[in-house]
């Protein structure tokens, strides 16, 4: 005997329906990001400083 919980015990069939339509809403997507050469998002903290200072925000 399998005393494990089953699925419906723990969302209703209206859960169900609305997984369903925020999966359908909300696909993956690629994304590309610019990456400084230290490997940190472009700008980095220290880009962002070196911007500033030069006054090339």
């Amino acid at each position: 005997m399998d005393d494990s919980p089953d699925q419906s015990d723990f969302v209703s069939a209206q859960d169900l329906a609305d997984a369903d339509d925020i999966l359908f809403a909300h696909p993956p997507r690629r994304v590309s990001r610019w990456l400084c050469g230290c490997d940190e998002d472009y700008p980095c903290p220290d880009v962002r400083f070196a911007l500033l200072v030069k006054g090339e925000q």
